[in-house]
């Protein structure tokens, strides 16, 4: 029952999460990660308030790097590709999303909530361009965001998929249900 109430509290909460750097004195954004100057009230990048943000320990399963979770690898368009292309992708992979590049550079992603809310019962959208109906400027999770990082963007942002980017590349897609898998396992024996 112990484990039960932090993983609860661990999920609920994680807004509330922060982690401190090896120097001293540094407050890490849970939302953008940028580092901050402890007792600071906003975050100086994406002017998150970080008043009522409570410590986590480095010693916390929350402040573990993603890459200990099992992430799947991004479903990918160009931005000139159809949506008929993406929701193939999708239907391939219904727990997945669909990143959208220009060239190299991402620039939004495309998701079952987007085919539900934009396309369903709308006719002749399906040969549309994807950069039309898609989901721009994702937000993007780095390769050394903690899983409190990634379930603080994806409570506030409402977020059920993010995108992973390893040396300026997307690696994998971040999913709620890759971080509550995490989180089972490494609560519940």
């Amino acid at each position: 029952m112990q484990k039960a109430a932090a993983f609860a509290a661990a999920f609920w909460l994680s807004k509330e999460l922060h982690m401190t750097v090896d120097q001293p004195n540094i407050l890490i954004c849970p939302s953008c990660g940028a580092e901050n100057i402890e007792g600071t009230d906003t975050c100086e990048q994406c002017q998150m308030d970080l008043v009522s943000i409570g410590a986590l320990q480095r010693d916390d399963p929350l402040a573990v790097p993603l890459s200990s979770l099992r992430l799947s690898k991004p479903l990918t368009i160009q931005r000139g590709g159809t949506v008929r292309e993406a929701v193939e992708l999708l239907a391939r992979d219904p727990n997945s999303a669909v990143v959208v590049f220009d060239g190299v550079e991402v620039v939004g992603i495309f998701t079952e909530r987007d085919v539900l809310k934009k396309i369903a019962g709308q006719g002749g959208l399906l040969d549309a361009p994807i950069a039309n109906l898609m989901t721009p400027d994702p937000v993007l999770l780095r390769e050394n965001d903690t899983i409190a990082v990634a379930l603080n963007k994806m409570g506030s942002g409402g977020f059920r998929h993010i995108p992973l980017l390893q040396d300026g590349q997307v690696v994998a897609i971040v999913t709620v249900r890759d971080v509550i898998t995490w989180m089972m396992s490494s609560y519940f024996d």
